[in-house]
């Protein structure tokens, strides 16, 4: 006679998961996946971050280059004002040209006409100024304007907390500008950035003859 022996019951539990596990295996997933999205963002904020400020310094670079650009080229050349002749060939003081800062004017030579083709020299009355928290260009298309002419403005840089300017003559550097029969030596200028702080940058004139 022979007896049946006895089944182990572990030998017919589910291979399957519990509730439990499942819960917990979706709880670490779900705490894997939010910590990657948080890697994620904060990749994708620093990117963002680097090229606001790559933009910002390319911009400055630029305006630095028109700024040397034109204070380069400077000629001590009268302009009409208002149909009037006028002895000046270098304005800068404060508070003029409707600037809340410090503002500049003066006659530049070398814009590029090619072949003398369009209806105007290759000199130029440019000015800058700060309006409203912003650096501008003010330029003629003519070195002579006649009465009303309005300057074409064009925003530079904004987030500018001021606009200053210094001046190198006689072998010293001067905080005001009355001689305006002459162009200075050198020009120091200082701009307050709101994100950069204080930026200063000299910019040699070219000391050429009276036109």
């Amino acid at each position: 006679m022979f007896l049946a022996k006895r089944s182990h019951p572990d030998r017919f539990r589910s291979a399957g998961f519990t509730l439990l596990e499942v819960l917990l295996a979706l709880v670490i997933l779900a705490g894997l996946s939010l910590s990657a999205y948080q890697v994620l963002q904060g990749v994708m904020q620093n990117d963002a971050q680097t090229r606001i400020k790559v933009e910002r310094l390319a911009m400055l670079q630029r305006v630095f280059s028109m700024l040397e650009r034109d204070f380069s080229q400077a000629v001590p050349r009268t302009s009409r004002t208002n149909g009037e002749v006028s002895k000046v060939v270098f304005q800068a003081a404060r508070f003029q040209m409707e600037s809340d800062d410090w503002s500049v004017s003066f006659i530049r030579n070398g814009w590029f006409n090619p072949g003398a083709q369009l209806p105007r020299s290759n000199l130029q009355k440019v000015g800058y100024r700060l309006r409203e928290n912003k650096l501008e260009r003010l330029s003629y298309l003519y070195v002579d304007p006649v009465v009303g002419t309005e300057p074409v403005v064009t925003p530079l840089l904004d987030g500018v907390k001021s606009f200053k300017l210094r001046f190198y003559t006689n072998g010293a550097w001067a905080t005001e500008w009355s001689n305006t029969a002459q162009l200075p030596r050198a020009i120091e200028l200082e701009l307050e950035l709101t994100d950069y702080g204080v930026l200063r940058r000299l910019f040699l004139l070219t000391q050429v003859a009276s036109q």
